[in-house]
Parts: structure tokens; sequence; C-alpha cells
């Protein structure tokens, strides 16, 4: 019986059947961009299933029609070499079916006991985090860390699995630290640069941030567009809330958008980050046009309600009015047909939220603030980071301060204050909110810890700093 380098037992599997599944678990791990080797190989194995189904999951990811299909077609290759496969072979293709079958809760589960009885398949636990992730499952992201790290503990890789999974459950300071350890391990790991960024982020730690990413953004050529992209995603992020918004800008033309534009990942990196620039004051030109070329294929995909609501702003922003028209269609009739597990994402979410987002975008700023605040109790059902979600909040917040409802978002303003003191951009909200409603003692307090946050970020600067980008 051959076995691959973790262990793992392997039915009708030869010397490159072994060392293609050594190579594409080491790839997925480290968002490598040579995965395209291994759907050549696995697109002439004949006898070890792992290879169709592997490359079947990897398809699925893609969040695409062509994916979808590609991945029924290795499913069926697979089901014709499963005679003697084992019992965590065939756990895989009962997974993957239930992914295509859109029976998300049931891949998940049968990929989380996958690693409750074999802790090495780190495959399987990457995927059964994927699909807690696009279920907005922070306690399920970190089950499945909580299970690989005891026996894995010397892999850098598991180390910034687990660390996500505790940031997500807003267990930061275990987080940093685990992520921190597989830094330590291998300064490469770009997971586990993404789980320092998030925890920098929810601290507000804005100039920590973006040295850190600095630092460690040499070692991001050889990952794949989502990583790369959305490692400088984080990175911008860190720069608007340091007011330097011309750099993050910047970063969106030259690492942010332009590497894969067809891939949904790029493209809702794209449109987060577009929009925040343009809640800041940024005026963005024309990039919203070019990038609803590569929207408007995806009006009636309905793959993620995460992705789906960032497609649709995307599309208004442009101003294709009849696109947007035709998604909101589309989308009430995708939660009509919602399974139970996932009525709540679609029906009482993305579909308020839609609509809301759409009115924000054409200036119809009440009722934004009306429908946006219907979705927000149900938004972390939709998928995604809270960092990715906190977009959505972002463009609430904007809608209740355009349509003057003051109470509603000066509550908003003094959590995220309490929450984030050092981002002087929220100070200055609060200044303005406080002065419409005549508190003008609050407005100059606000104003004064503003200014001197922005003499800090200066200061930090330093003259002779050159642009992030």
């Amino acid at each position: 019986m051959a076995r691959d380098g973790q262990g793992l037992e392997l039915s009708n599997a030869g010397a490159e059947a072994v060392a293609a599944l050594d190579f594409v678990r080491e790839e997925w791990l480290a968002f490598g961009n040579r995965l395209a080797e291994f759907i050549a190989i696995a697109d002439k194995e004949e006898k070890c299933l792992l290879l169709p189904l592997i490359a079947a999951n990897l398809m699925l990811s893609m969040n695409s029609a062509e994916g979808f299909e590609a991945a029924g077609r290795y499913v069926a290759r697979a089901k014709a070499m499963s005679s003697g496969a084992n019992a965590r072979e065939l756990a895989w293709l009962a997974a993957t079916e239930a992914w295509i079958a859109g029976e998300i809760p049931a891949a998940q589960k049968i990929f989380e006991d996958m690693v409750g009885q074999w802790p090495r398949d780190l495959l399987a636990a990457k995927i059964g985090q994927l699909h807690a992730f696009g279920q907005g499952d922070a306690e399920g992201i970190l089950r499945i860390g909580e299970r690989i790290v005891p026996a894995n503990g010397d892999n850098h890789y598991v180390w910034a699995m687990y660390a996500f999974g505790l940031e997500e459950c807003n267990r930061l300071d275990e987080a940093e630290a685990a992520a921190r350890k597989a830094i330590a391990m291998d300064r490469r790991d770009p997971w586990a640069h993404h789980a320092v960024a998030h925890c920098l982020e929810a601290r507000g730690q804005m100039q920590e941030g973006v040295a850190f990413l600095g630092e460690m953004s040499d070692t991001w050529e050889s990952c794949n567009s989502f990583m790369y992209t959305h490692l400088w995603w984080h990175f911008a992020l860190f720069l608007i809330d340091l007011d330097r918004t011309d750099e993050a800008l910047e970063l969106h033309d030259k690492r942010v958008w332009g590497v894969w534009k067809e891939f949904s990942e790029d493209q809702i990196n794209a449109v987060s980050l577009l929009a925040r620039l343009e809640l800041r004051g940024v005026d963005v030109g024309q990039r919203w046009a070019d990038l609803a070329i590569y929207l408007k294929p995806r009006l009636h995909e309905h793959f993620s309600p995460f992705l789906d609501l960032q497609y649709l702003y995307g599309l208004a922003r442009a101003g294709d009015g009849s696109a947007v028209t035709e998604m909101l269609a589309s989308l009430e009739d995708r939660a009509e047909r919602a399974k139970p597990f996932e009525r709540e994402a679609w029906a009482d979410c993305a579909v308020p939220a839609a609509h809301g987002l759409a009115a924000h975008a054409r200036g119809d700023f009440a009722e934004a603030a009306r429908l946006l605040g219907q979705a927000m109790p149900h938004l972390q059902p939709i998928g995604g980071s809270i960092a990715q979600r906190a977009l959505f909040g972002a463009i609430h917040l904007d809608a209740l301060v355009r349509a003057g409802w003051n109470d509603a978002a000066m509550a908003i303003l003094q959590a995220d204050e309490r929450e984030r003191p050092t981002v002087a951009a929220t100070k200055r909200a609060l200044a303005d909110l406080y002065r419409k409603v005549g508190r003008t003692e609050q407005a100059l307090a606000a104003e004064y810890q503003a200014e001197q946050l922005a003499r800090q970020y200066r200061a930090a600067q330093g003259p002779t700093k050159g642009k992030a980008a």
C-alpha cells in the first residue's frame, strides 16, 4: 500500500501519483501559482481517484460555471477509478459530490469528520475550513484547526490555519501568536501573513500592519493571484486608515487589479478596495467601468451571497442599471429557491442588502440605510471574513450619515472608535456628527484627537518614505 508524504494510505497509487499528491498539498497550502501543473497530471491519471477528486475541488473553488462543469467531469472519472478505494478516499468522493450538489453543510461535516479520523490530511482540513468560511462559520474554521494541530505541530501551514480560526473567533492575541509561530518556522507562509494582518487590522494597528506586510511582501511573487492580490488588499486597507489613500489607489492599479481579472476573488478585492476609497472621498475615475466588464457575466451565477453582493455593487457603481435590475431579480429568484440551511444568508440578508447597495450607488441614502439595516443582523451567514464583511457595514454607515439618521450613525461610530481608537477618519466623522447635533465641545475634542493621530501618521511615515507600490 502506497503512502503519501503525510503517511496517509493511498489505493492504486504509483510513484508519480504519490509525488503529484504531495506537490498539490504543498502548493495549495502555500497558495502557489503552479496548481495548473497538478491539473495536467490529474488529467492523465487512470488509477488513483484522489487526483481527479482534488482537481475537482480546485475547479469548484474557482466559483464559476465552467469550474463546476469541469468538477463534474473529474468526479465521473474518479468514480470510475473507485474500485478498491479506501475509506478516506471514499469520504473525499462523498464530500466532493455534496459540494457539487450545493449541500455545503454536508460537505463540511464530511471534511471535519475526515480530519478527526485522519488529522494528517491537511487538504481535507483546508477545504473543510473553506466551506466553513463560505458560511461565516468561524467556530467551524477553528474546530478544524484545533483537530489538526496535535498531529502536525511541526507544520507551519497548520499553525497558520489554526491562527485564522482563532482570529475569526476574535481571539486575537492567541491568533497572532499562532501565526507568528508559523512564520518563525517559515517566513514565506502567506496564510500566516494573512492571519497577522487580520489581527493588526482588527486592533487598528495600521503602522504595524504596513511595516509587517512590507517586510513580508518579497515572498509573495510565487503566490497565486488570489493570495497575491489579497495580501496587497490588506496592505491597502492599512494605508487607507493611515490617510495615505493615494498610495492605496496606486496599489489597486499595480497590485490588486489586473493579475487575473476573470477570477472572482480578484474581482471582489477590487470592488471592496474601490468602494472603501470612495467612502473616504477618493475619486477613482473610470476604474469601475473596467471592473464591470468582468462582473457582468456573473449576473446569474449565485455561488455565494458574499460574492454576489460585491458583484452587484461594482455593477451599480459602474452605472450599469440594466445589469443591476437583472441581477436583483435573479437574486430574488435564488432566495426563493434557498434550502433551509441557506435561507438566512440569501433571503434575510442578500436580497435586502442587494437592494440597499443598489440604492446607495444611485444616491437614495434613506432607502439604502433602511434596507441595509434590515440585512445587517444576518450578515455573518453570507460568508467571508470579519474584515471583508466590514465593507457592508461601512456602506450602511455612510448611508445613515448621508440620510441624516444621526443617532444610529453615532452609535456605530462610537462603537468603531472604542474598538479601533487609532483611526483618525473615525474621529473626524464623529466630530462632524457631534457638530450637526450641537455637541460643540465633543466635536472640538474629536477634531483635536484626529489631528493628533494624523500628525503621528505623518511623523511615522517620514519625509523619505517611498510609495508602498
